[in-house]
């Protein structure tokens, strides 16, 4: 009888070890409120976007006006070429051309783009298009250089500049005693839009 009710006592326990408890089930359920960031976390991580940001804007901007300074080098450089074919072909400069730095636009503008023949002196007889200008750098009558925004009523500040060796000694004096030697210069303003004859942030051909 005693053997009877040890057996029934083990089976017993045996049956309660093999349930599993409310607290060993509830434990390996998802819980119904998972992780979510504090507002510590939140501001912590926005502080981290923001001077990541921060570092990173300069560097954006750098590096769009490095580039920005090197389109306009080519373009003076390329405007420069033109008017030396412009004079390797008619082997003097038109009347028309100014003595003193100028604004290549107008007349000059359109002497460049051959458009003109006949016009004056005969600034371009023969109609030859020296240099190409883009449609995002020009309007019908001025050449502009990348600082220029087209919807800023001040872009003419911007305005490729020019000026010729009038007296065919190669010498090209910009004043302040700056004396260039070439036939012709060409610079842009720079970034500022103030014309300092190439000095201050103007990006020159001779440089």
């Amino acid at each position: 009888m005693k053997m009877k009710k040890t057996c029934h006592e083990t089976s017993a326990f045996a049956t309660l070890r093999s349930k599993p408890s409310l607290r060993s089930t509830s434990s390996l359920q998802p819980s119904a409120f998972p992780h979510a960031f504090t507002l510590i976390e939140l501001l912590v991580v926005i502080s981290i976007i923001a001077i990541l940001a921060g570092m990173v804007m300069p560097m954006f901007y750098s590096a769009k006006e490095r580039a920005r300074e090197a389109k306009a080098q080519v373009a003076v450089k390329a405007l420069e070429t033109a008017f030396k074919s412009y004079l390797d072909t008619y082997k003097v400069w038109p009347d028309g051309f100014p003595d003193v730095d100028s604004e290549i636009s107008d007349d000059i503008f359109r002497t460049l783009r051959g458009e003109n023949p006949g016009v004056g002196a005969g600034y371009n007889p023969q109609g030859i298009a020296f240099y190409e200008f883009g449609s995002t750098n020009s309007t019908e009558t001025k050449a502009y250089d990348p600082w220029a925004n087209p919807s800023d009523p001040a872009r003419d500040t911007h305005v490729y500049r020019v000026m010729f060796d009038k007296n065919y000694d190669n010498v090209i004096d910009l004043g302040g005693g700056n004396l260039v030697y070439r036939s012709v210069v060409v610079w842009s303003p720079g970034k500022g839009g103030v014309n300092d004859s190439g000095g201050g942030d103007d990006v020159a051909s001779w440089k």
